[in-house]
């Protein structure tokens, strides 16, 4: 039964496999049932529906190339040459497509098509497309930014179809250059603390390239005269506790297994289960020991405003505050009595002395590492309002 149905499916599908061709040409998709007839026309010559399925379609496909190319020519625009260049391409690799499987002689007849040169016709349609891109990426390159990188993509195609334009690479760079908006990021201390110039570049300095997007560049140090946008990430606020020590005394106990227990009855017997086996308990007795534990805290807090400001403008266009914590906290701990009584956390920190507490200079840092990719996130979640 299983061979039956997997018979089937191939069956079906070497059945939609031969008609893909004709469901193309019946669906008025010329060039694909025209390609896909070739295809199975390469493996079986004498295909004779294949044989009318290539011919119907290379026709039909040709013509409307061909309408498509007079079409544009009565519109007398000046951004048709592409789309000619398209269409004399098309008409001239599907004439080498159809000449790998002709001359097609099949029940008796054959098939041929005269052979057309579309050569000169490409040179020319890639020429004019070329021209009507430089100049068009001339006129562009005049305007605002979104018309020099619309220019920047002209001189791209222009030079895709000609290199006969020797300031081309000069235009595209100083398209690049013009359509670009360039982006500063500050870092400015508004706190009551002061922090050392390192620290504050610190605070910005995350990799440009992760932020950079096209036709956007950002900067964490000034390299221009001049910004599009301003991004100011300003600190309001540090607060760093003073160094706390804490120290605590318990006595901690636990009960633990020491021993059995047996059952007595009346006589003083020990009692037996119904397998003849003594009855016995378990016995537990109640071991301590005494803790001493110091627990040394500091705790930090940093909060910022990340501010998108327009040049152009002189608007701010958004502001983001954002804040990160930094906590330092070490325990140790001296023990005397039955160590069996701690649990196996307090009895790793057993021993254990008081370290240094950090600097201020060390609890900057550790917030600057947690508010970095805060800041981060924020630009490249705002990017959209970067133009």
């Amino acid at each position: 039964m299983k061979n039956t149905i997997f018979f089937m499916v191939i069956a079906i599908l070497f059945s939609f496999s031969c008609n893909s061709a004709k469901k193309a040409l019946e669906k008025g998709n010329y060039n694909d049932a025209f390609y896909k007839s070739v295809k199975k026309l390469q493996k079986k010559p004498n295909d004779q529906e294949q044989a009318e399925i290539f011919t119907i379609s290379y026709q039909k496909a040709n013509q409307q190339d061909l309408d498509k190319i007079n079409l544009l020519q009565v519109s007398n625009e000046k951004d048709i040459w592409e789309e000619i260049y398209k269409s004399y391409t098309n008409l001239d690799n599907r004439q080498k497509t159809a000449e790998t499987v002709l001359p097609l002689r099949v029940v008796g007849k054959t098939t041929n098509f005269q052979h057309i040169d579309y050569s000169s016709k490409i040179v020319n349609a890639k020429k004019n497309a070329a021209e009507y891109f430089y100049r068009k990426g001339l006129e562009l390159l005049m305007g605002d930014k979104l018309s020099v990188r619309n220019a920047y993509n002209h001189f791209v195609k222009a030079k895709t179809y000609s290199n006969n334009y020797s300031d081309i690479d000069q235009l595209m760079n100083q398209a690049l250059e013009k359509g670009t908006t360039h982006v500063i990021i500050t870092p400015l201390n508004k706190s009551e603390i002061n922090v050392a110039p390192e620290y504050l570049f610190n605070l910005v300095d995350f990799g440009m390239q992760d932020l950079d997007q096209n036709w956007v560049k950002y900067y964490n140090n000034p390299q221009k005269p001049s910004y599009d946008y301003n991004i100011v990430v300003s600190i309001v606020n540090i607060y760093i506790s003073p160094d706390q020590l804490k120290e605590t005394k318990e006595e901690i106990k636990k009960d633990v297994e020491d021993g059995w227990l047996y059952e007595f009855d009346d006589k003083g017997n020990v009692k037996k289960d119904s397998l003849g086996n003594d009855i016995k308990h378990k016995k537990y007795k109640t071991i301590s020991c005494n803790l001493i534990s110091k627990t040394q805290r500091k705790n930090s807090n940093i909060e910022v405003t990340v501010e998108y400001q327009d040049n152009k403008t002189k608007r701010i266009i958004e502001t983001t505050p954002l804040s990160a914590s930094y906590e330092f906290q070490h325990i140790s701990a001296f023990a005397n009595g039955d160590l069996n009584a701690l649990d196996e956390k307090t009895r790793k920190i057993i021993g254990q002395g008081i370290i240094s507490f950090p600097t201020t200079d060390v609890m900057l840092k550790n917030l600057t590492d947690n508010l970095k990719q805060k800041i981060k996130t924020d630009i490249k979640n705002n990017n959209y309002r970067i133009k």
